[in-house]
């Protein structure tokens, strides 16, 4: 069945829910490029976030509910019992936004595909009212599936944290599926192991190099883009190529 809630409401209650939150003194901020305040001194990200804070990109997809019917694939091969979900990718031949974001993380970025782990609106309420959106859903590393070769459509198969998980159509297995707490267990680790150096400045520079490895911009286009957006804030800049360019969120974890 396809979800009967949107990605937007979907990505607005996790959202509000990630900056509500105050979990072992790691806090979360959003940022929207629509929010911008340029030229008033004082204002802006950069001089409000510790220099701890780092980088997380976010990709919000809705997933499938499947009955658990005797023909799908998952089914009659034995992967499982009873009805579990799919969140499908874009294909290679329409979309280069895998193979970003799995560049992007390979750079030593934290990079997350993050799907609810229900479908239906009233239980898009349920968890809302009881700021439950956070633990109703999984956060996906590109890493933990891999490269995609060829153009053809490909989904994940999941039911619920602590169990395998599985890219199709090979099938293959990816490992077990994550809860939302690998969020903040890698964001700690990167925290507390320190980091040399400006990690907003080196991200986006990291950023504008994976776009000519794709064809997503030339050379050219990179001289001209870095001129348009020189005087943003380097978290700006962050967020304006996530979103413009990768198809994610970006948000600031402190």
């Amino acid at each position: 069945m396809r979800p009967l809630i949107s990605e937007f409401s979907y990505g607005y209650a996790l959202t509000e829910q990630l900056v509500s939150l105050n979990r072992s003194r790691i806090k979360v901020a959003p940022v929207f490029p629509s929010l911008y305040k340029e030229g008033k001194d004082g204002y802006g990200y950069d001089v409000s976030i510790q220099w701890s804070s780092i980088p997380v990109f976010l990709q919000f997809k809705l997933s499938d509910y499947m009955t658990g019917r005797s023909n799908s694939e998952e089914i009659k091969q034995g992967l499982f019992k009873g009805s579990f979900y799919r969140m499908h990718l874009r294909s290679r031949k329409h979309s280069k936004q895998h193979d970003l974001l799995l560049e992007l993380e390979n750079k030593k970025t934290h990079v997350y595909y993050v799907t609810p782990l229900f479908y239906k609106l009233e239980e898009l309420n349920h968890y809302y009212a009881n700021n439950q959106i956070l633990e109703n859903s999984t956060f996906i590393t590109p890493h933990s599936i891999g490269m995609i070769k060829d153009d053809d459509n490909h989904h994940i198969s999941f039911q619920e944290p602590g169990k395998p998980f599985y890219i199709f159509s090979e099938p293959r297995q990816l490992g077990i599926l994550p809860s939302f707490q690998v969020l903040f267990e890698r964001t700690n680790l990167i925290r507390e192991g320190g980091y040399s150096g400006d990690i907003w400045e080196d991200t986006f520079e990291n950023m504008l190099e994976i776009l000519p490895n794709y064809r997503i911009v030339n050379e050219e286009d990179i001289v001209f883009l870095r001129e348009t957006i020189s005087n943003k804030t380097s978290i700006e800049k962050l967020a304006y190529l996530a979103q413009a360019f990768f198809y994610c969120q970006l948000f600031i974890v402190s």
